[in-house]
């Protein structure tokens, strides 16, 4: 028998401080409901645990955000619905006015409220906004610029590829005829399969008798001239694009001074023809398409999961209506035609927008599904088993008590010593 050294009582001290240390791990788990509490419990589970948290976490933010972006494309089809409505209301004036029985100064008071109705229309483009944000403005427009200062881009398609495309607008020579507020004559475009040379006759500016007119204006006869448009047939227009392919194009509609170039395959672009003689074969136009300048709308818990929304600009320039009205019969008959152009061209925006609404309530329900199922598998790697944890805590409650009685009889084992000495 020793006293100085205690081997039986060190050996206790050891599994007692064991076991304590895997009570108080045990009370841990069971007080918090977490099976990983500090890295040290387990090291490769706390990583994959933090990391999960993250794309939870990223994932209930974006469907917050893919929920902002659908409350944002209801909100804009109200206001297109209103804008819809107004094109019906002018449309029917329109046609109207169109009829016989009604004189000029009845038209009249009908384009009063043809012009209110674009003015309400053009304020609803400018300002309309949701959370500061203007959205009818062409502010969430793909952009695009041009090397001609005469030309700006007015809208392209999703699907036109982004790069530098030169534009041969040879078809816009020296006899293109334009008005005082520099809008195209219409009539020199309507039949771009027409005879080589057709003539337009206008009335001329009396001011400049080598411009045109505006639409309606009426001069004394000495100022009526015969202007020779050349070239009509070559109403098709080549554009090499970046791949270095040629893609052929046609001017499909002029509204104003927006010109819409479209093919077959789908490409699709509007330029806006600013004033004067804009481009030939020999002096090309040269047109960035960006693919910039929609709406991001981040849908995804990761870099690139993102969603790119395009709202058009409503403008009454843009929805080709800004010289509308029904002043006279024919100018109501032209307006008929606009209207109907604009109605068609209002309807393909909100049948845009209403996809873009069905994919992100789609995306929402998506991610809430998405975030389901990973909760479950990061309950798997965290949450503590209740049960089982318990049973282990009794073990470890039972291992410190028992630990404890043999520490006090260890330490009682020097003092039988005594005993040799009596």
């Amino acid at each position: 028998m020793r006293i100085n050294y205690n081997a039986t009582a060190m050996m206790a001290v050891n599994r007692l401080n064991v076991n304590d240390e895997n009570l108080s791990v045990s009370t841990g788990k069971l007080s918090s409901g977490y099976k990983i509490n500090r890295a040290k419990d387990n090291p490769s589970g706390y990583a994959m645990s933090r990391k999960m948290r993250a794309q939870l976490e990223g994932l209930m933010q974006a469907r917050d955000n893919s929920d902002t972006g659908v409350n944002i494309m209801k909100a804009v089809d109200g206001a297109l619905s209103e804008v819809h409505d107004m094109l019906q209301r002018i449309n029917e004036l329109a046609i109207k006015g169109s009829t016989g029985t009604w004189s000029n100064g009845d038209r009249e008071l009908m384009d009063e409220e043809v012009q209110k109705l674009k003015e309400e229309i053009q304020r609803i483009s400018e300002t309309f906004e949701f959370n500061g944000q203007k959205l009818l403005d062409g502010s969430f427009q793909l952009k695009g610029y041009t090397d001609n200062i005469n030309i700006k881009v007015a809208s392209y398609g999703e699907n036109v590829q982004v790069g530098v495309y030169e534009f041969d607008l040879s078809i816009f020579d020296d006899n293109t005829l334009f008005d005082v507020d520099g809008n195209l004559i219409e009539e020199a475009f309507n039949t771009p399969d027409a005879a080589a040379n057709p003539t337009v006759s206008v009335r001329a500016d009396p001011d400049d008798p080598t411009k045109a007119a505006a639409p309606g204006t009426v001069f004394p006869d000495e100022f009526d001239k015969t202007v020779e448009v050349n070239n009509k047939s070559g109403a098709v227009i080549t554009a090499t694009g970046p791949d270095g392919n040629n893609i052929k194009l046609h001017v499909s509609d002029v509204n104003g001074t927006i010109v819409t170039l479209e093919d077959q395959t789908g490409f699709k672009m509007e330029l806006d023809i600013r004033e004067g003689v804009v481009g030939t074969g020999a002096n090309p136009v040269n047109i960035n398409v960006t693919g910039l300048g929609a709406m991001t709308i981040q849908v995804g818990a990761n870099e690139g999961q993102e969603l790119d929304v395009e709202i058009p600009n409503i403008g009454i320039k843009e929805l080709g209506i800004d010289i509308a009205n029904t002043k006279t019969k024919e100018d109501s008959l032209m307006t008929i035609e606009r209207v109907g152009a604009a109605i068609d061209k209002l309807s393909s925006i909100r049948s845009k927008l209403g996809a873009y609404q069905n994919r992100l309530e789609s995306i929402v329900t998506s991610n809430e599904v998405n975030h389901e199922n990973m909760t479950g598998a990061y309950s798997n790697i965290l949450d503590t088993d209740m049960s089982e944890e318990y049973t282990k805590y009794a073990t470890y409650q039972v291992l410190s008590q028992a630990s404890t009685s043999v520490l006090a009889q260890a330490n009682e084992r020097p003092s039988q010593v005594l005993q040799l000495l009596q």
